[in-house]
């Protein structure tokens, strides 16, 4: 009897290469964590990392250099060894050509395989968070280099037809239709349990839920299930569990710190005056997710600092803050126009933005919003920083030292062109600090640095909901967060 597990996604794939450029919440996204493997694994909840392609590891050097110790039984879907040259390959060469993969590779002065199975990163500086960096997102993965070295990333024909690591091969695609994979046999690793994983395509994010509530299908992606949505789930007739939880970051407001209107923080110091988070917090569910004023999650506590907040609402500051700045109103009432962005794969950003709209227009800024695909967000958002305003969500937990390709200077995310030497700073004392709790001390003093400058606005601690089927195990949570929420290489039928 052949054993499926089935996903239903409202995203479509690209392509099967994150490390290449990211599709975050597609179908091809959700793939890679299950076809390819990183080099150690790091979930939302535990700062210490778990090992991939690596049984262990050692930190040298002060932070300086991290050695990994790779398994020698790991093998690509061909039959292939897989070993250190194939790590060295990726990760330099996402780094030289400015990939999605590169993007956490900042420090990272060179790579070295020290034998087949053992390989150095040499950092130019100590980064005691540098483990969180490579483990935490897919598009760290390892490709296979005797496939793709010396070929053009974009046009390779594996991103279509990927050779991973991983427990599951790509079987089938039909664009529109689903994405299946099988489980690969005799796997050097776990061995999967499941036959075959299949991504249903159903753009209708309802839908997605009611086939779940149904039983057509045993999971969706994050932000599929909104609080709106809930009611979806009344009079399901499969055997499902709903959980509701804190999620692992906020939704925040970020300016484009490269245009000439945000350089006056009085400005910025004005938009954060007209946030009302009082009418944000009716997006809110008590326990779930709530309004945020903060810099940093309440749920990171070795690190958290409760005193940095963001300016409380004041819509006569603000108008009185723009005055001061030079920003008078035209005949029409208005003081600027604005484009303000997020990503439509976040479906909750949403009315955040329509919020933003309103709450803008009340200081005088004419916003229009528009939601951006995956791919259009990295294109215009990330590569031409073509914006006024974005809507982000921003990863704050289990360590911040993943916020720092976002908001230090010349960071490899930093979409917003923030460039801020007191933030640069407080990142490099944090990275070079000896133990956790003086990094605690320096991450504190960078929110108090956020909050002074309202580099950005914190919005909304935003909350996760999964219903999911009761006749599987494995999920991440259940196996103490050792493999990220879209592995299902540990789910087996109950």
């Amino acid at each position: 009897m052949t054993i499926d597990f089935v996903v239903a996604t409202p995203h479509d794939a690209i392509e099967f290469n994150d490390v290449y450029r990211n599709t975050t919440a597609s179908a091809g996204y959700i793939a890679c964590n299950n076809i390819y493997n990183r080099v150690v694994l790091n979930e939302w909840y535990d700062i210490n990392p778990f090992p991939d392609l690596a049984t262990h590891w050692e930190q040298l050097d002060g932070s300086r250099r991290w050695r990994f110790h790779l398994n020698k039984a790991a093998r690509w879907q061909d039959g292939t060894p897989l070993t250190a040259h194939d790590v060295v390959y990726t990760h330099l060469h996402a780094k030289e050509m400015g990939y999605t993969g590169g993007r956490f590779m900042k420090d990272v002065e060179t790579i070295v395989a020290v034998n087949d199975h053992t390989v150095d990163y040499h950092l130019h500086t100590a980064n005691a968070g540098f483990l969180v960096l490579l483990g935490n997102f897919i598009f760290t993965h390892i490709l296979p280099r005797h496939l793709y070295e010396g070929t053009d990333w974009a046009t390779n024909p594996h991103n279509l037809k990927p050779v991973g690591s991983g427990p599951f091969r790509l079987a089938e695609w039909i664009p529109g239709e689903h994405v299946i994979m099988e489980a690969v046999k005799n796997h050097w690793g776990p061995q999967p349990e499941i036959d075959r994983l299949i991504l249903k395509i159903v753009k209708d994010r309802d839908e997605c839920v009611r086939m779940v509530a149904r039983g057509e299908a045993h999971y969706f992606p994050q932000d599929t299930l909104t609080k709106d949505r809930l009611h979806l789930l009344d009079g399901a007739t499969a055997n499902i569990e709903l959980l509701k939880d804190p999620g692992p970051g906020m939704a925040l407001l970020d300016f484009n710190h490269g245009r000439e209107i945000w350089q006056d923080k009085r400005v910025r110091e004005a938009v954060a005056h007209a946030v009302n988070r009082a009418e944000i917090a009716e997006l809110g569910d008590p326990g779930v997710s709530q309004a945020w004023d903060h810099y940093l999650l309440g749920s990171v506590e070795w690190s958290f600092n409760p005193d940095a907040k963001a300016p409380a609402h004041d819509a006569e500051r603000a108008r009185a803050l723009l005055d001061e700045a030079g920003m008078k109103a035209d005949a029409s009432g208005v003081r600027a126009r604005l484009s303000l962005f997020y990503m439509d794969s976040f479906h909750g950003h949403k009315p955040l933005a329509e919020l933003i709209k309103s709450q803008l227009g009340a200081i005088g800024f004419e916003v229009n919003f528009e939601g951006l695909s995956s791919v259009d967000w990295a294109r215009r958002i990330g590569r031409e920083h073509d914006f006024d305003l974005i809507i982000v969500g921003g990863s704050m937990a289990p360590d911040p030292e993943i916020t720092a390709p976002k908001y230090s200077t010349g960071g490899e995310n930093n979409m917003a062109q923030h460039r801020n030497p007191d933030v640069d700073a407080a990142y490099l004392a944090a990275r070079t600090a000896g133990t956790l709790a003086e990094r605690g001390e320096h991450y504190r003093r960078l929110q108090e640095i956020w909050a002074r400058d309202t580099e950005w606005v914190p919005l909304f601690w935003y909350g996760t909901y999964f219903a999911r089927s009761r006749d599987f195990f494995g999920w991440s949570d259940q196996v103490g967060y050792s493999v990220p929420w879209w592995h299902w290489g540990r789910i087996r039928a109950v």
